[in-house]
């Protein structure tokens, strides 16, 4: 038990050394400078800081969130990122790792195979482009095509080792494959690199085609080459695995996942918001029809739940009313953003994207 909270708290203070790194990363892609020169300073008062005032969160709680030179107040997003990381340090690490003695249930240790290894390290990379990636957008709604196209280039890069290793056991265990049809359909770079084009397509069409109807940006540019980036890597993951690469709708099926998952994130987040926005614009039309369809919603799946919409002529006329409600506030919120938006809204989708990703890499069955 000691062993594995040795090795679990040492996994989670280099997330945190490395969450440090990342914070850099993220600010200085949206400053323009190097990640590398010069050292950390206050972005308020350009002081140089001291070794103890970069100590990942504990500096900013003996600090209390201030600048020790200015006492400007220091963003949440330097711990959050910190402590983020170094969960995901530890997730990544339970679940591409097999978990070892009796902490986790176990009478002996087991030992950590180089295959284990090598793919724990490709989700760390992956999970820390998508940290960098979610923050930069959040931050300045920029996305730097450095991450991005680092993201392309990992996913495809870990589908190339991995042939590579599939290979190799294969001829050492059986003998040389035939490099035919049959051997590409089986490649995981065939995966990455097809589900990077379809992804990117996907949203690039989405993109194009709302742009067009409503007349505004309702994506940004960079979340096309984001989903190109999901789709090489999860195409990867998942060409990999025994358990999607039999057939390439499998791994379809996963993306669209993903993609719906990202739609539904956002919705957490930005409603409150929305709510507000709605309440001090005093538009009650909008304020009510929000509130009544999900009244109605709520209460429609309450009553199918216990049977009361058995009867076909209840169940089509409720279905009927909660569509039109659904399309009615659709139709309300397309012409708001239509005539009432200048310079467009872009969807806050490239985080939601990256989020969804996250959560499907740490939790997803993949081995």
């Amino acid at each position: 038990m000691l062993f594995s909270i040795v090795m679990l708290l040492f996994i989670f203070i280099v997330g945190l050394v490395t969450g440090s790194f990342l914070n850099v990363v993220i600010l200085r892609t949206v400053s323009g400078e190097s990640i590398v020169f010069p050292g950390s300073k206050c972005p308020k008062c350009q002081t140089p800081l001291k070794w103890y005032h970069n100590i990942p969160v504990l500096s900013f709680i003996f600090l209390r969130g201030k600048c020790g030179f200015c006492h400007e107040k220091i963003s949440w997003q330097y711990p959050l990122v910190e402590l983020l990381t170094g969960i995901i340090f530890i997730l990544l690490f339970l679940k591409f790792c097999n978990p070892f003695d009796i902490l986790f249930g176990l009478d002996v240790v087991n030992p950590i195979t180089y295959f284990q290894l090598v793919n724990y390290v490709f989700g760390l990379v992956f999970a820390c482009l998508f940290i960098v990636i979610a923050g930069t957008d959040i931050k300045e709604m920029q996305v730097s095509d450095a991450h991005t196209y680092s993201l392309i280039g990992a996913g495809v890069i870990y589908s190339i080792v991995m042939a590579a290793w599939n290979l190799i056991v294969y001829k050492n265990e059986v003998g040389m494959p035939e490099l035919d049809f049959k051997f590409i359909m089986t490649c995981p770079v065939f995966y990455s690199i097809g589900a990077a084009i379809i992804c990117f397509v996907f949203v690039e069409g989405l993109r194009r085609i709302s742009s067009f109807l409503l007349k505004v940006e309702t994506f940004g540019e960079g979340d096309a080459y984001i989903a190109a980036g999901i789709g090489a890597v999860f195409g990867a993951l998942l060409g990999n695995s025994a358990l999607y690469s039999s057939s390439f709708l499998n791994i379809l099926y996963v993306l669209f996942a993903i993609f719906v998952l990202s739609a539904i994130l956002p919705i957490f987040f930005i409603f409150p918001i929305y709510m507000k926005k709605l309440y001090t614009q005093k538009n009650w039309f909008m304020f009510c029809g929000v509130i009544a369809f999900i009244v109605y919603a709520a209460a429609y799946m309450y009553a199918k739940n216990l049977g009361w919409l058995e009867n076909n002529i209840a169940l089509y006329s409720s279905t009927i009313v909660l569509a039109l409600l659904g399309l009615l506030l659709c139709k309300e919120l397309v012409m708001g953003i239509k005539n009432h938006t200048s310079d467009g809204i872009p969807c806050p989708y490239g985080p939601a994207l990256v989020g969804a990703a996250m959560i499907a890499l740490l939790f997803l069955k993949i081995f």
